[in-house]
């Protein structure tokens, strides 16, 4: 018997994932927090993946959220639906049945059952040495939809990242700049409400102007990123005209259009 060589690779890599955290069962309540995040920055999560975690609501409750109207309005918003963790034994057959992929999580019931809708980035290993790490509670129609905001830390002037941002790692300035004093690797997520500044290679998906400041740019040593956004406008770099591929570049938005020019 003759064995041909492998054609396959498999091996596990770190990804960027979304996580949706269900603390309340109703689909209005839950499209309307989505809608809003979303409307906030919309090219923060364009075709992100994501994980909807049920492990804050009761068994009760979960039989009443309705899986296949989940799932619609999350393609409907350009999410890409990976599973659902954190699921009760009873809605195993629903999620299955709803085309859900269900994921292998430990469920623990809460104390109390909260009535809200909180999405997080699932993202442990995102650098925290400068303590930016936010957390965005919305709370639903019954609670007088009232908006809490924790933040460990405000970003003020600008955000410096000195240690090379990794494959799978996502660092987002909000409301200010974001400068990388080394590289960004391939897989990586860089983004910004200002301008970003990476001195070093730039890799990865880098995203300038996320709010639609149309002013913001990207600065880098030497341009290899994946993909280029600036207020909404993208542009693939590998569909790219430009022969400026690994060397320093700046890039900016001018109607509509992406232009890269050398870095002088």
């Amino acid at each position: 018997m003759t064995v041909t060589p492998s054609v396959l690779e498999l091996k596990g890599e770190m990804l960027m994932l979304n996580v949706l955290r269900l603390q309340d069962v109703n689909i209005n309540n839950i499209e309307a927090t989505l809608q809003q995040k979303r409307d906030e920055a919309p090219m923060f999560f364009i075709q992100s993946p994501i994980v909807v975690d049920c492990s804050d609501i009761s068994e009760e409750q979960s039989n009443l959220l309705d899986l296949r109207a989940l799932r619609r309005i999350l393609v409907k918003m350009d999410f890409v639906p990976v599973g659902l963790r954190g699921i009760s034994n009873s809605m195993l057959a629903a999620s299955m049945s709803a085309g859900w992929n269900v994921l292998r999580s430990v469920r623990k019931r809460p104390a109390k059952l909260k009535k809200a809708t909180d999405i997080v980035r699932d993202n442990e290993d995102c650098l925290n040495e400068n303590n930016q790490d936010k957390e965005v509670i919305v709370e639903s129609e019954e609670e007088k939809n009232t908006t809490k905001i924790e933040e460990i830390a405000e970003i003020r002037a600008g955000m410096t990242i000195e240690r090379p941002v990794r494959s799978g790692q996502q660092v987002y300035a909000k409301n200010a700049d974001l400068v990388v004093l080394s590289q960004t690797s391939a897989g990586s997520e860089v983004m910004a409400d200002g301008s970003i500044h990476v001195y070093g290679p730039l890799r990865g998906r880098v995203l300038a102007g996320v709010k639609g400041d149309k002013t913001a740019r990207i600065f880098c040593r030497s341009l290899e990123a994946e993909l280029i956004v600036i207020a909404g406008c993208y542009q693939l770099l590998d569909e790219s005209k430009t022969d400026l591929k690994g060397k320093p570049a700046m890039i900016r938005l001018e109607d509509e259009k992406l232009i890269i020019e050398p870095l002088d």
